[in-house]
């Protein structure tokens, strides 16, 4: 699920708040101070939210012409989720502490998802365009805060198609569907007139028949079963409200300036959409054995670019046109075309050079910030092309597309002049008729429809001074005043680049003989390049919450594609990788429990999506199976694709250490439960399993940390690196006329480094703050004392390799595996300081989920029975080791080495020679190095950041005789090497840490 709007929602509701922050660079003036009342929830209100949707259907049954089609089992379970935006309206009812009001809304988007029906022959599709809701709302208000419930009713717009690589037949329909919602949310009033929400909802819209019909009038009867989860974050604005005029807060400044005028500015961001081609005629048209032509793909990445405008401001109300021009790099495949005697279909690709937009906007001021929509005119430039792998014919076209676009934003000035701004916009070019020629003058027209969703962030100059605003009430003040933040409350906000590499994998066993592996793909060593903005909002109680928004490009990578059948050759192909693409997002919740100044210790509950897709370009064969790329393939097709999104639960600790007056460490951990892996695979030159459906669930991990430097009280720049890996406990396919299905693993993991900027709104701490705003590192009354015992938890990420002693010549890859995972523990240990110095002894232990598969003795002898699946798991890790260190003021760096321990289960898969697959686990030990940073946090407290490097030799060797070859041979690993990165939190026994400030 590529849900960037939801992420970019967050930005909505902070940028309100912060429109609400003293900007210490403009010029002020004071007002008289007053205490505001409680916000009274009663009246009318608008708004706009964006967000995230998830849903299920459940294929159960079909009767008709469509029954006949394959022989075998109908049922089929899809998973689907995107983006989504909308606007609601409604009214409340305030009696006392209660409200109860009633609320509409509606919310767009292209909620797509896919799944295997009929026999594993059809790819099953939905796709949800509309959904409406109109509920009762039911809550409870505390000051500025309304915690409510809702039920009511929900309506959703589904179009539905039935397509095979197998049949002609394509089944269609659309119907609007009807069912019950049940949700609940939270929503603060910033001020007076504005309030922010984010509310859950779950939507059941039962098991209803539904008539389709192909293209020949044949119809059938379909029973499906639909639900949907849905994750808004919006804005509303109560009509009637009093003014922010009528309700000054205390030492309110009012800006000196107004928005009028010209500005230039730049910008960055990501889209994502689709890309439908409808329908054809002449050459295209003909090699479509089903009568038309219609493929339907996502399309995504990046663009940046400038924009130039005009502002006029009257009352508080702004109204200006811009028009903006960007370079890009969005694009995306579809099947289409499809010749179901063959098994046979053209790839269709388009992508995008540069767009642009012309619109006008208008907005509503507060204080510093500016709210603001916009409308007008659209436009891009591309190319398309289509193609059939084997095929010298390839059509293309390329020009200009214009169309509409309609969007929302949040601008806020940090200074007279200049101004940062977050904006989404939905972009919509149509259906149009497009010239596609070969170059041999085939030609066809082709109706291609394209619609996105983008995002961006920039900043916008102010050319001169602006021009004095007009009032437009007498008794309104000529500038609205930029109202404080409310006391307590602090946010940051900023942007990153994240260089990454990265791998997915997967594993699919046979349905039949479910030990047997009969294919792996690798798609190994993917460069990412991604743009990200982040958000934190602290809260002086010590709650606090955060979110990311990521987008990005996967440039380059080998694609490994094993088979291991018993009737062929052992088949070991390599693709050229380039061309995918990355998405990625979290929101978070949570509490302090250690929240002095600026050192803060925390856990949190939040929510993880990762979304990537890999394209395999080519072929080439490097093991024995010669009938199999044995001639290469050219890399200007492309061959296999994987498209995965992996959505989950997070539960983790978060820390901030201001370790000098500028530096500060933040370390972010987390463990994922559970999470839901949906995907595809496209084999582009077989229409049968074109697109193959993917489902499972697994669990997860994600760690980071940040070092950042404080150029100003309220800008700053930072370095970081972070680690994800996801893996499946339960994971399937099924292939087209198979009564079962596939058993399948997956695992992906991606890490790198990264640079960011923020910016804080609201308050500085007070222990952060010295005479020249700069964050300081409280000052102590005594030193840090790190004698005594102590005792901790840590939560960490591991990853790895395991290697092989092949009796038989090297084979081109594998005889080793790649490890990753989680680990979580504790600790305990001694301290003595003597000066500066610092000498201790520490025990730990951890449960450990690290694992990994890959291909040994790819080179065996027997080439129809060549490559066996090896692999470990690693469940628990343990460390006796002495350290050494040196503390600086709250600081300790260390370093540590010692003994280690793992336990941990080797496999070896011989099933493909008669065997079983083997399995041995044991206790291995070995040794251990590292090092890392300790910081005090509170009298008894600390945090540990660590950083360990494990060898442990051998495992335990173990052998069969199946087979006279594998006879006496090792089939343990000879070398395990592992490394983990950890965030630990400690307490020390007797004397405090320090005394307290």
């Amino acid at each position: 699920m590529k849900n960037f709007p939801a992420w970019l929602s967050v930005w909505s509701v902070v940028a309100v708040a912060c429109g609400s922050a003293h900007a210490a660079d403009l010029q002020n003036v004071a007002v008289p101070s007053a205490v505001p009342a409680a916000t009274n929830w009663t009246g009318f209100y608008i708004g706009t939210h964006v967000g995230a949707a998830a849903s299920e259907s459940a294929w159960n049954s079909i009767a008709g012409s469509g029954a006949g089609l394959a022989a075998g089992p109908f049922p089929g379970h899809g998973v689907s989720g995107n983006a989504i935006a909308g606007i609601q309206g409604g009214y409340n009812a305030q009696f006392g502490n209660y409200v109860l009001g009633i609320e509409g809304d509606a919310s767009f988007g292209s909620i797509n998802g896919l799944a295997r029906c009929l026999h594993g022959t059809f790819a099953c599709t939905s796709r949800i365009d509309e959904l409406w809701t109109l509920a009762a709302r039911f809550g409870y208000a505390a000051g500025d805060l309304l915690v409510y419930g809702k039920a009511g009713a929900a309506w959703a717009d589904v179009h539905r198609r039935m397509a095979s690589g197998n049949f002609v037949n394509v089944l269609e329909a659309s119907e609007t569907r009807s069912g019950w919602l049940l949700g609940a949310g939270v929503e603060y009033a910033f001020l007076p007139g504005l309030s922010a929400k984010i509310e859950y909802n779950y939507a059941d819209f039962g098991n209803r028949s539904l008539t389709m019909a192909d293209q020949f009038g044949d119809v059938s009867d379909v029973s499906i079963g639909q639900t949907a989860h849905l994750v808004k974050v919006g804005l509303n604005y109560r009509i009637g409200a009093a003014s922010v005029s009528a309700a000054p807060l205390p030492g309110v400044p009012l800006p000196q300036w107004s928005w009028t005028g010209i500005y230039l500015g730049v910008h960055a961001g990501g889209g994502f959409g689709s890309n439908d081609w409808d329908s054809a005629t002449g050459a295209l048209l003909a090699a479509s054995t089903s009568g038309g032509f219609p493929g339907r793909g996502d399309s995504s990445g990046l663009f940046g670019g400038g924009q130039i405008g005009a502002n006029y401001q009257f009352g508080r109300w702004v109204a200006g046109v811009e028009a903006s021009a960007a370079a890009a790099d969005i694009g995306g495949y579809a099947k289409c075309a499809t010749d179901v005697g063959t098994r046979r279909n053209f790839t269709c690709h388009n992508e995008l050079s540069s767009l642009g937009t012309i619109t006008g906007r208008l907005g509503q001021t507060w204080g510093n910030l500016l709210i603001y929509g916009k409308a007008g005119a659209a436009w891009a430039t591309g190319s398309s092309d289509a193609q059939r792998a084997g095929s010298a014919s390839r059509f293309t076209e390329s020009g200009t597309r214009w169309g509409w676009v309609t969007g929302t934003g949040l601008e806020y000035a940090l200074s007279p002049n200049l101004s940062a701004f977050v904006e989404y916009n939905h972009v919509d070019f149509g259906t149009q008729d497009t010239a596609y020629v070969d170059q041999f003058g085939n030609a066809s027209e082709v109706g291609f429809k394209q619609k996105f969703d983008l995002v961006k962030a920039g900043l916008n100059y102010r050319l001169g001074s602006g021009a004095p605003m007009f009032g437009a009430g007498g008794d309104a003040p000529l500038f609205v005043k930029a109202a404080a933040l409310p006391l307590g409350w602090q946010i940051e906000a900023g942007t990153r680049y994240w260089g990454s590499s990265g791998r997915m994998q997967k594993d699919l066993n046979d349905n039949v003989s479910p030990s047997r592996l009969n294919s792996r793909l690798i798609y190994g060593d993917q460069t990412g390049h991604s743009l990200e903005a982040f958000v934190r909002v602290d809260h002086a109680s010590g709650l606090f919450a955060k979110a990311n928004l990521g987008l990005g490009h996967l440039v380059n990578g080998q694609l490994n594609d094993e088979d291991f059948p018993s009737e062929v050759n052992y088949s070991n192909t390599i693709s050229e990788m380039r061309d995918g693409r990355l998405a990625f997002g979290s929101a978070d919740i949570g509490y302090n429990f250690i929240n002095d100044g600026g050192r803060k210790l925390g856990g949190f509950v939040g929510y993880r999506s990762f979304y990537q897709t890999g394209n395999g370009f080519g072929c080439r064969q490097i093991a024995t199976d010669f009938d199999t790329c044995g001639v290469p393939f050219p890399t200007n097709f492309v061959g296999l694709s994987e498209t995965e999104s992996w959505r989950g639960v997070a539960l983790g600790l978060n820390v901030r250490a201001p370790l000098t007056e500028r530096l500060r460490l933040e370390v972010d951990a987390a463990y994922l439960p559970y999470v839901n892996r949906a995907g595809f695979d496209n084999h582009w030159f077989r229409a049968d399993i074109n697109p193959q459906s993917e489902v499972g669930h697994g669990w997860g991990t994600q760690f980071e940390a940040i070092l950042s430097y404080a150029v100003t009280d309220r800008f700053s720049v930072g370095v970081g690196g972070r680690y994800w890996y996801f893996a499946t406990d339960s994971a399937s396919t099924i292939f087209p006329r198979e009564a079962t299905t596939s058993p399948m693993q997956f695992y992906s993991e991606r890490y790198g480094g990264f640079l960011q900027t923020s910016y804080k709104f609201g308050d500085v701490d007070a222990a952060e703050t010295s005479a020249h705003g700069i964050a300081k590192a409280p000052q102590r009354i005594a030193p840090t004392n790190w004698t005594g015992l102590y005792v901790g938890a840590s939560v960490g990420a591991g990853w790895g390799r395991t290697t092989y002693a092949d009796p038989f010549p090297t084979p081109t890859t594998g005889d080793r595996a790649d490890l990753g995972g989680a680990l979580l523990g504790g600790q305990i240990g001694a301290n003595y300081q003597f000066g500066h110095l610092v000498a201790g002894v520490e025990a730990s232990a951890n449960w450990a989920n690290i694992r990994g598969t890959d291909t040994c003795f790819g080179a065996y002898p027997n080439p129809v029975v060549a490559g066996f699946n090896c692999g470990s798991r690693i469940d628990a890790i343990g460390a006796f080791t002495a350290r050494g260190g040196y503390a600086i003021d709250r600081t300790l760096l260390y370093v540590k080495g010692g003994a280690a321990w793992d336990r941990q289960q080797d496999q070896f898969n011989t099933v493909g020679v008669g065997g079983t697959t083997l399995a041995s686990t044991s206790t291995n030990w070995g040794w251990t190095v590292g090092g890392g940073l300790e910081y005090a946090l509170a009298p008894s407290w600390s945090m540990a950041l660590e950083y360990k490097y494990f060898d442990f030799g051998a495992s335990p060797a173990f052998s069969t005789s199946v087979t006279p070859a594998l006879d006496g041979v090792n089939l343990a690993p000879q070398t395990n090497k592992l490394q983990t990165v950890s965030l630990g939190v400690n307490y020390k026994f007797g004397p405090s840490l320090f005394a307290r400030d």
